[in-house]
């Protein structure tokens, strides 16, 4: 009986895309930004390219309102049906990531728009700056973490 051999396989399953860990952190104030993150990444490895910058946009509205609402509860409702852009202007105040935020925005936007509104930033760029915002905001938490600690040895 004939044996058939493929001498050169194109594709070859199953694969599993990589994943980006994220701190204890951050999964605790933004519970789903992570796992659209990685279906992002996920996306992305598989060369799903139309539809991979979607879902990084998506990540970042995710990280982006769950840190407003982690820094006003009471305004949980508000920050949920805002547009993302709103949630910037109303409830970031450090001018340097307000700034990264909406340039995120604008670059993922752009990523589920017909006509790109910044030519020369694609994918890449959108990550790196969805980077940058998770480091910011880890970075408030950990000083607020170290706030509690100081007030509380000071009581």
């Amino acid at each position: 009986s004939p044996k058939y051999m493929a001498s050169s396989p194109e594709y070859k399953a199953p694969s599993f895309p990589q994943t980006k860990q994220f701190d204890d952190k951050i999964c605790l104030i933004s519970p789903n930004f992570g796992e659209i993150y990685n279906q992002a990444l996920a996306a992305e490895c598989y060369n799903l390219d139309q539809i991979a910058g979607i879902a990084y946009r998506k990540s970042l509205e995710f990280l982006i309102k769950d840190y407003c609402i982690s820094k006003n509860p009471d305004k949980s409702s508000n920050i949920a049906k805002s547009l993302l852009a709103q949630c910037i202007e109303q409830y970031i105040d450090d001018s340097k990531i307000k700034s990264l935020a909406k340039v995120s925005t604008w670059i993922g936007n752009d990523e589920t728009h017909y006509i790109r509104k910044i030519e020369n930033k694609d994918i890449n760029d959108l990550k790196r700056f969805i980077d940058t915002a998770v480091f910011f905001i880890l970075y408030n938490l950990n000083v607020d973490e170290a706030n509690d600690i100081i007030n509380a040895q000071t009581k």
